[in-house]
């Protein structure tokens, strides 16, 4: 049984773009957000010990 393709309606396709924008929007204000320097700390160790396993 072949799938069938339904076009996207136009409304959906903006409410689309609208979710993308502030999703990116989102993005953004997280990645200027300071990271805890005990995070940073366990993704150190981490990489280290999975360099240590290879």
């Amino acid at each position: 049984m072949a799938k069938q393709s339904n076009p996207v309606a136009e409304d959906d396709m903006r409410m689309g773009r609208r979710v993308n924008r502030k999703v990116s929007v989102l993005l953004t204000e997280i990645e200027k957000e300071e990271v805890p320097d005990r995070l940073l700390e366990l993704a150190q160790q981490l990489q280290k010990e999975l360099a240590a396993k290879q």
